[in-house]
């Protein structure tokens, strides 16, 4: 993908149009060139934020999808949305099944929180990596709950299941690599039933030691190191308006431990009032933020009685937050971390908002 300073929706679709072109000049060349490498480290550097094959790849993909978008659009920017939005609606129908069988009765907040939320709906409606990797999500999500609920992994959803999670691997390998252990503690705790919230911590503290032993077995499994190093080439990113300064992060147990309040805080609490200095534009994206940290106040005081654990629900947590801490540990840039940040919403604020005893609430008024 060639670099430019315009925004990635616009490169996106100036980049598919080139595409466009060469699928009717040159076929050959069009088929060949998502899996050539200019690089001369070739097909290395899989967890490389930058001058890396598959870090392109995840650009790529979506400018190939936009090509042949462009063959029924005629180029034309608007209609691509349109097709762009209409793959990502499969994911959110799909989140938005789950959480409503969860949650009976409830369809109208599970609709605010899986569709309307300000953020989510302005950062997956144009054409971006975050909405395809929401849809990846939900398409997952649903054939996972689908299959355990039915008590049948069939083929057919087990191959959904295989290319959601290759898709997500594809365009933001941590991503994938956050579903791994909350998923397999989901189905683990319902196939087995074993106790859901310790059959989760079990095995996020056996993941967390493969985590920082991997690279014992083999450099190339040194996750912490490349952790590090993608804060690293973010930092040496051209610094925007909404640049903030992030702590260095070693490859150690010990840096990551002292780092994580300051990642869980830039995750989920930028921005401030105080960051509208840095841009104006931050503050509608401030309100947001408030609106949901009233809504954690509401839930921590008129919260039903007895919350049930659902393995799914702990499932939404655990790989949510991790997603979180990564986000917080890398990206110092505030217009990143809340775009990055858009697509998780539904997981965290489904649950505070159906767990609400509304009826109390609305007591206070009576």
């Amino acid at each position: 993908m060639r670099m430019s300073s315009l925004p990635d929706t616009v490169v996106f679709h100036k980049e598919g149009l080139i595409e466009y072109h060469l699928l009717f000049t040159d076929p050959k060349e069009y088929v060949k060139n998502l899996f050539h490498t200019g690089y001369d480290t070739g097909y290395a550097g899989l967890f490389s934020s930058t001058n890396s094959y598959w870090n392109d790849l995840t650009s790529n993909i979506i400018i190939k999808f936009l090509s042949i978008c462009d063959i029924f659009s005629l180029g034309k920017y608007y209609i691509n949305v349109i097709f762009y939005n209409y793959v990502i609606f499969f994911g959110a129908i799909g989140l938005y099944r789950v959480f409503n069988k969860i949650y009976a009765n409830k369809s109208n907040l599970i609709i605010a929180t899986c569709f309307l939320l300000p953020s989510l709906l302005f950062f997956s409606s144009t054409i971006h990596k975050e909405g395809l990797i929401l849809a990846a999500i939900g398409i997952a999500v649903f054939n996972i709950y689908s299959a355990l609920d039915e008590n049948s992994f069939t083929a057919k959803r087990t191959v959904c299941i295989m290319l959601a999670l290759g898709f997500i691997f594809l365009q933001r390998n941590y991503v994938f690599l956050a579903f791994l252990p909350a998923g397999f503690a989901w189905i683990l705790s319902v196939l087995k039933r074993y106790p859901p919230l310790l059959t989760f911590i079990i095995t996020y503290i056996t993941g967390t030691v493969l985590f920082f032993s991997a690279g014992l077995l083999s450099s190339k499994l040194n996750l912490p190191e490349a952790v590090s190093k993608k804060q690293w080439q973010f930092k040496n990113l051209p610094t925007p308006s909404t640049y903030i300064a992030l702590d260095t992060l070693a490859p150690t147990f010990t840096s990551f431990v002292n780092n994580a309040p300051q990642a869980m805080n830039h995750s989920l609490l930028r921005p401030y009032f105080s960051d509208l200095n840095l841009s104006r534009s931050l503050f509608p994206l401030f309100l947001e933020l408030v609106f949901y940290e009233l809504l954690l106040l509401i839930f921590i005081f008129f919260k039903y009685e007895e919350l049930g654990v659902h393995p799914f629900i702990l499932f939404s947590f655990f790989f949510c937050f991790s997603i979180l801490l990564i986000i917080g540990y890398t990206v110092p840039i505030i217009g990143a971390i809340v775009r990055y940040r858009s697509i998780y919403l539904p997981f965290i604020l489904t649950p505070i908002i159906c767990n609400i005893n509304w009826e109390k609430v609305r007591d206070l008024y009576k």
